[in-house]
C-alpha cells in the first residue's frame, strides 16, 4: 500500500511499481458473492506509510457524519443473494454488517464474526464456530442457525448459486456450523465467506420476510413451507445487520443517497464484546456521483468528505493536491478488460446449449482469429501515456505480479499490428465476409466513454472498414444486468480481484455459464474444459505447487483462447479531507492488522473518525 502523510508531510511513498508506464482504472466491476483472484503485494519501500495516523492526529473521537462519494449505486437492494453488488455496494455493506471471515495483512483468511474454523482431512467438511454475544440490528442473535440460513440463501439463489454450488448439506447447532461439500474437497471455503458479499451477516429474520428468498420457491433446494406461508413483507432497501452502523435511508432516485447510522450495541463497541469503542462516526452517508470530474469536485469543495476511484489519471491529480490525504493500493487488485461474449456451442460440463435462440450467431467475437486481431491492434503504451497517470500497468493476463498464476509470458497476443492484419484476414475469410461490427459497450461516466473510444480507434487505424464498432454508453445500475443477461457483444469490464485463485470458480466455470437472456456469472459464456479441468485442481487439490500450475495453465489458456482483451491491472485511490482519520484503517478484534485498502478499492469504514467529531 501506498499511502501520502497527514498534515504537511506531503512525501508520497512511490516505490517503484508507482513508475512504471500505466493505464487507466474506472471501467465498470461487478463483485457479487466473492471477490477474486490476483493482486500484487504493493511495494516493500512504503511499509512504514502502513502505520495508523492515529499518533499524528491524536486520539480518536466520537461524532460527525461523514459523507462519502461513490462511483456507482448497486441494484436490486442489499440482500447478499439478489444484489448485483458494484465495487461501491461494499462501503454501505460493510457499514451495515460484517463478514464471517476476514482478511489480515498477510493476505491470509482468518475469523471475524467467527472465533474459529477448521476442516476434515480431506476438505469435505467445515466446521465454523461463532462468537457468542452478538446480535442483528433487529436484535435477533448471531448464532449458527442464523449463519446456516444466510449460507443457504446465497447457495439457493439463481444469481449466487453458481459461487455455491459446492455447498452440500448444512447443520446448526448452539454456536457452531457444519457445511458439508458436494463434489469433493473445497480448500479455500473460508475465502467465500470473507471479501464477497455472501460473507456478511444479515438478519434471518430479514431474509426470511423477503419475498424471493429461496426458502420460499417450492421448486428449490431448501424450500419451507412454514416460511412460504408467513407475510412476504420484507424491504430488499432496508437491510439489518451486525455491523458498526445500522440502516436509516436509502434514496436511489432522490440522488443515490445510502444513509447508516451509529449501532449503540455494535458487538465492536462498548456495549459489545470486545474491549473497544467502534464506531467513532455518527453516520455515514454515501452518494453516488458517477462521473469522476464531478465526484473529485465535491470533495474539493466540501461537499463530500471522502471518495474513491480506480481512475487512474484522477488519482495521480488527487496525490498531488496538498489540500487532500490520499490512500493508494494496488494489493489483490483487479484487472481492467474488455469483456467478449462468446456464447456459442454446448456446455462442456452440461451439455446444454449455450445459446440455443442463436442471439449472439452474428457476433464476430465467436472467431478466436477476429478476438486476436483485436488484441494484437491495441497499443497498451500508448492508452497509457495518454490517459493514464503513471501508477498503473498493461495486463497480460487476469492476474498481476505476485499473485497466484502470473506469468511474465502468458502467451496472450502483443502489440503487433502486422500480426494483426494478418489475423483480420483470417477472421475474415473465415467468417465469410469483407468486415466486421459490434456494438461496444461501456458505462456512462465522459472518461470511461472518451478512453474506450481511444481503443476504437486504434482498431479503425489498424484495419481501417474491415471493422466497425459502435460505442454505447449504459447506466452502471443497467450495466451490470445487461453482462449478467449476457445481452452485449463487446463489454468494457474490471474485476477478478482477491487472494485466491478459487475464487475466480464463479466466474470462468463453464457451469456458471448460462443462455442469454437468463442469469449467469460466467458473463462471456464461454465454455473451456482446460479452464474447467483446471478451475476443479484448484478447489480441490490442497497441493500449492499443483494450485499454482493450474492458475498458470488458466491463464495460458486466456493468452491463447483471448476470451478477454486484458488491459491493465488497476490501482485504487481513497481520498479525503484532511479531517478525516484512519480511511482505511483495519484493526481486528485481537490486535492483529487487517488488510486495508484492496479487493476491488474496499475498505473497513468503521474505524474512520474526524478531528474534533465533526466531519467538515
Amino acid at each position: 500500500m501506498i499511502r501520502r502523510k497527514r498534515r504537511g508531510d506531503l512525501a508520497d511513498h512511490r516505490g517503484p511499481w508507482m513508475r512504471r508506464r500505466p493505464w487507466l482504472g474506472g471501467l465498470a466491476v461487478l463483485v457479487l458473492a466473492v471477490g477474486a483472484c490476483g493482486g500484487n503485494d504493493g511495494d516493500d519501500a512504503s511499509d512504514d506509510a502502513n502505520e495508523s495516523t492515529a499518533d499524528e492526529a491524536g486520539d480518536p473521537v466520537q461524532g460527525g457524519t461523514l459523507v462519502y462519494g461513490l462511483e456507482a449505486d448497486t441494484a436490486n437492494g442489499w440482500a447478499p443473494y439478489r444484489a448485483s453488488y458494484a465495487t461501491s455496494g461494499y462501503i454501505p455493506l460493510s457499514a451495515i454488517s460484517d463478514s464471517l471471515f476476514a482478511v489480515n495483512d498477510d493476505g491470509e483468511i482468518v475469523p471475524l464474526l467467527a472465533s474459529a474454523v477448521d476442516h476434515n482431512e480431506d476438505y469435505t467438511q467445515w466446521t465454523i464456530t461463532v462468537r457468542d454475544g452478538i446480535t442483528f440490528h433487529d436484535g435477533t442473535p448471531l448464532d449458527a442457525e442464523a449463519v446456516k440460513f444466510n449460507i443457504e440463501t446465497c447457495a439457493g439463489s439463481p444469481l449466487t448459486g453458481a459461487a455455491y454450488a459446492s455447498v452440500g448439506p448444512v447443520t446448526a447447532s448452539g454456536q457452531t456450523v457444519t457445511i458439508q461439500t458436494k463434489n469433493g474437497p473445497w480448500v479455500a471455503l473460508p475465502a467465500y465467506f470473507g471479501y464477497g458479499s455472501c460473507g456478511y451477516m444479515m438478519s434471518k429474520d430479514w431474509l426470511a420476510s423477503l419475498p424471493d428468498v429461496p426458502q420460499r420457491d417450492p421448486d428449490g433446494p431448501y424450500y419451507d413451507a412454514a416460511l412460504a406461508a408467513t407475510p412476504a413483507d420484507g424491504d430488499p432497501a432496508a437491510p439489518v445487520g451486525v455491523g458498526a452502523f445500522t440502516f436509516d435511508s436509502y434514496e436511489p432516485g432522490n440522488g443515490n443517497v445510502f444513509r447508516a447510522v451509529r449501532n449503540e450495541d455494535y458487538w465492536r463497541g462498548p456495549n459489545g464484546i470486545t474491549d473497544e469503542d467502534l464506531p467513532y462516526l455518527d453516520a455515514i452517508e454515501a452518494v453516488v456521483a458517477v462521473d469522476i470530474d464531478s465526484r473529485a469536485n465535491a470533495l474539493r469543495s466540501g461537499e463530500f468528505d471522502a471518495m474513491h476511484t480506480a481512475n487512474a489519471e484522477t488519482i495521480a491529480e488527487l496525490m498531488d493536491d496538498d489540500s487532500l490525504e490520499t490512500v493508494v493500493s494496488d494489493r489483490y487488485g483487479e484487472t481492467n478488460y474488455i469483456m467478449l461474449n462468446v456464447a456459442q456451442g454446448t456446455n462442456a460440463m452440461t451439455g446444454a446449449a449455450i445459446d440455443p435462440a442463436g442471439a449472439n450467431a452474428d457476433n464476430p467475437m465467436l472467431d478466436v482469429h477476429c478476438r486476436r486481431a483485436l488484441a494484437h491492434a491495441i497499443d497498451l503504451d500508448r492508452l497509457a501515456e495518454e490517459r493514464g497517470g503513471g501508477i498503473s500497468t498493461p495486463a497480460n493476463g487476469p492476474f498481476p505480479p505476485g499473485s497466484r498464476g502470473y506469468l511474465e509470458d502468458s502467451g496472450y497476443p502483443a502489440y503487433d499490428l502486422d500480426a494483426a492484419q494478418s489475423e483480420m484476414d483470417t477472421c475474415l475469410e473465415e467468417l465469410g465476409t469483407d468486415s466486421i461490427s459490434f456494438d461496444f459497450n461501456t458505462t456512462n461516466d465522459p472518461f470511461n466513454v472518451e478512453t474506450n473510444t481511444l481503443i476504437i480507434s486504434m482498431w479503425q487505424e489498424a484495419f481501417g472498414n474491415q471493422v466497425s464498432a459502435n460505442i454505447t454508453p449504459i447506466e452502471q445500475g443497467q450495466y451490470i444486468g445487461l453482462a449478467l443477461l449476457g445481452n452485449f457483444d463487446v463489454f468494457a469490464w474490471r474485476n477478478h480481484g482477491g487472494t485466491d485463485p478459487d475464487q475466480q470458480l464463479l466466474w470462468w466455470i463453464s457451469a456458471a455459464s448460462a443462455p442469454i437472456g437468463q442469469q449467469a456469472l460466467n458473463f462471456g459464456r464461454f465454455s473451456d474444459e482446460v479452464i474447467d479441468e483446471n478451475l476443479i485442481t484448484i478447489r480441490t487439490n490442497p497441493d500449492e505447487d499443483a494450485r499454482t500450475q493450474a492458475a498458470e495453465a488458466i491463464n495460458e489458456r486466456f493468452g491463447e483462447q483471448v476470451y478477454n482483451l486484458w488491459l491493465g491491472w488497476t490501482i485504487w485511490g481513497i481520498s479525503s479531507a484532511p479531517y478525516v482519520n484512519d480511511q482505511v484503517l483495519n484493526t481486528l478484534p485481537d490486535g492483529a492488522t487487517g488488510i486495508e485498502l484492496a479487493f476491488a478499492g474496499r475498505h473497513q469504514v468503521n474505524q474512520i473518525w474526524c478531528d474534533e467529531g465533526s466531519c467538515e
